[in-house]
């Protein structure tokens, strides 16, 4: 991709949106959980019904600057 090409970046989000608008529909909002993982453990605990671990930082891996660095 061309640094002033943004058309595949936005075709690709386009298509993660409608992936999980069609999640929404068909999955009883009572079982789905949508989760970002900058959330850390409290949503994900609470969903799963666990408490959260008290000794057991969550696992931050992979942040942006990671991710760009391993792609480039």
């Amino acid at each position: 991709m061309s640094e002033g090409n943004t058309e595949p970046q936005q075709n690709v989000i386009a298509i993660f949106e409608q992936h999980i608008a069609a999640v929404k529909q068909y999955v009883p909002a009572d079982k789905l959980l949508v989760y970002e993982v900058s959330q850390g453990w409290e949503p994900l605990c609470d969903f799963l019904g666990v408490p959260i671990p008290s000794e057991t930082p969550f696992p931050y891996r992979n942040t942006r600057e990671e991710f760009l660095g391993n792609t480039r």
